[in-house]
């Protein structure tokens, strides 16, 4: 079953641009762990809000990218940035081209 895995990520005041030097390339991973369309989108209206997204083919690939060795490393190096819980929500397609 395909979907779209959607995270808000809440970051710290005046760490955003630190969160984002070192999120970004652990994002751009979801690629070779089966994730495909995947973005990263910085509220405008709250600059501090981050919506990391993609779609998957499968849940088991995000949660083998989620919990692999490397992102779970690049998510330690973040762990001060960004409010917590974080909690990824799951979407499927109803509609649309």
């Amino acid at each position: 079953m395909s979907g779209i895995c959607v995270i808000e990520w809440h970051v710290t005041p005046f760490r955003a641009d630190r969160w984002l030097e070192l999120w970004e390339p652990a994002a751009a991973r979801m690629p070779a762990f089966g994730g495909s369309r995947w973005s990263l989108m910085r509220a405008i209206d709250d600059p501090l809000v981050f919506r990391q997204q993609a779609t998957w083919a499968d849940k088991s690939d995000f949660e083998r990218y989620w919990f692999s060795e490397e992102i779970t490393a690049a998510r330690e190096t973040i762990i001060d940035l960004y409010a917590k819980p974080l909690l990824p929500a799951w979407y499927s397609f109803v509609a649309g081209d």
